[in-house]
């Protein structure tokens, strides 16, 4: 399983319209995906909900879990979390690492049932252990609030390993608050190639600011601002 996400990772975005068109469900999930985070793309919500709707309908799980969480959040509809919540449990239930990930997101913000912490916590973790990235990524920064940096660091490499960008960027930005430079560079990079706005923006700020290399650290920032990170668009406005 994690081999053919990691396929469909490699596969543009272009040929992901196609395949879904030709009826591939997962390809429709990855493109969503990508709509939906702004992988490489001009992020669109209301897009990508409807690309989880197609591969739900055409029986993919991870869709039908995506299409769930977007009803949660609101993500290009109406949010009705209490709709969402039964449909994810029962996925979870069956197994599913990407319904128990999308679960755990809920019961992190409150969304649909009381605010559990515990449990949300749970939920991500075992997902991550069965190879979720997204789970992986937003268990890290939870491990960060409690205080528990070095679980936080593998959490969010664990992530970046398996393919998701923003475990990658998170990375990066906490290398570069402990002013480990060469580090955050490697891994805004790495974000950056995965289509992640941040991970461009944040390795042209380190060109930048050093003065290695300004015209790559511009083309950076212009890279993060067409990918929607406002704090890139800013920077290019500023720039002389």
């Amino acid at each position: 399983m994690i081999v053919a996400v990691v396929m469909l990772a490699a596969v543009s975005a272009v040929e992901l319209e196609r395949s879904c068109g030709a009826g591939k469900a997962a390809a429709c999930e990855e493109l969503g995906n990508r709509l939906q985070a702004g992988l490489g793309v001009r992020r669109d919500e209301a897009r990508a909900a409807q690309l989880f709707r197609k591969a739900c309908r055409a029986k993919n799980a991870d869709g039908c879990a995506d299409d769930a969480r977007a009803l949660a959040l609101g993500e290009g509809q109406p949010a009705d979390p209490r709709a969402a919540l039964p449909r994810l449990e029962k996925l979870c239930q069956q197994g599913r690492a990407r319904a128990c990930a999308n679960l755990g997101d809920l019961f992190s913000r409150g969304l649909g049932a009381p605010q559990d912490s515990v449990r949300a916590e749970a939920l991500l973790a075992d997902a991550c252990d069965k190879g979720s990235a997204r789970a992986c990524s937003r268990l890290a920064p939870l491990a960060f609030q409690n205080g528990e940096l070095d679980r936080a660091e593998r959490l969010a490499l664990h992530a970046c390993d398996l393919g998701d960008p923003s475990g990658c960027s998170y990375l990066g930005d906490t290398y570069a608050r402990s002013n480990d430079t060469v580090r955050a560079i490697l891994f805004f990079r790495r974000a950056c190639e995965g289509g992640f706005a941040h991970g461009c923006a944040g390795q042209g700020y380190l060109l930048l600011e050093s003065g290695a290399d300004p015209k790559k650290a511009r083309e950076l920032l212009q890279a993060g601002c067409a990918g929607g990170d406002e704090n890139a668009c800013q920077a290019v406005r500023g720039l002389k």
